[in-house]
């Protein structure tokens, strides 16, 4: 049975919830929708960006591979991928997302790769289900594809030269594990 003082604690606890969520709902409000960018990075209507739909935790086929993307409060993007193994969890990079020079720009650290410096790879197409960005100064990879074919699954790949003077290309497939 719930005592008085419970029952005054769930009651203040509600208000405080409802109070949250309405000043949330009205800082909503005030901010202008963001532009997409296009393939060529120009500005256009305020249609989601792909980004927005990559937000949250996505495990891999092999159920040992995760990434998880944010939105910061200034519209940029983070993410960052990591493993699981068996009670260990590894960082294995990061990426800031941001808008440049009418382009987005994808800059990504991998863990023991490039003496620890990040790499910056810039939109060279972008709509409202795929961004892929590229550096063809990088060795490998020169390209990084995201897909989102729906709200639960995620289809990303890298490509780039071999020795053998053609391209590889490295497939990751998610499934959404987390909330937005």
């Amino acid at each position: 049975m719930i005592c008085q003082q419970q029952k005054i604690l769930i009651k203040v606890l509600i208000a405080f919830s409802f109070t949250l969520s309405a000043l949330g709902c009205q800082d909503e409000k005030s901010k202008e929708p963001e532009p997409v960018k296009s393939a060529t990075g120009n500005a256009r209507s305020s249609k989601a960006l792909v980004f927005d739909k990559l937000l949250g935790t996505w495990q891999s086929e092999d159920h040992k591979n995760f990434e998880r993307w944010m939105k910061n409060e200034d519209g940029t993007y983070r993410s960052v991928a990591f493993s699981i193994k068996g009670t260990d969890t590894s960082w294995n990079e990061q990426a800031n997302i941001y808008p440049e020079n009418d382009q987005w720009v994808f800059e990504n650290t991998v863990k023991g790769q490039n003496d620890g410096k990040a790499v910056k790879f810039t939109s060279s197409l972008l709509n409202e289900n795929s961004v892929q960005f590229s550096n063809p100064a990088h060795d490998f990879p020169t390209d990084i594809n995201y897909t989102v074919p729906d709200d639960s699954s995620v289809n990303a790949f890298i490509f780039g030269p071999n020795a053998k003077e053609g391209k590889d290309t490295i497939a990751f497939n998610y499934k959404r594990v987390g909330n937005k």
